[in-house]
């Protein structure tokens, strides 16, 4: 992406095209064609990594509490 021609430019001036084409261009591509067409079986195992971690996460929080009850018991 070239440079800005007027760092001086407010943001008022700037129009609802020109921020919709700067949200595509920010935009990540897709990863792999089967999020496109529709096939899950490519996608399956790049979507578990959240739920992966908000487990791992739920249990690290029952850990700590059970610690502290354990402590203040």
């Amino acid at each position: 992406m070239r440079t800005n021609p007027e760092p001086d430019r407010n943001i008022e001036e700037v129009n609802d095209d020109e921020i919709y084409a700067a949200i595509r261009y920010l935009e990540l591509e897709p990863r792999s064609v089967g999020k496109q067409s529709g096939v899950t079986a490519i996608t399956n195992v790049n979507d578990d990594h959240g739920v992966v971690i908000c487990v791992c996460l739920y249990i690290a929080v029952l850990g700590c509490l059970a610690a502290f009850w354990l402590y203040f018991r």
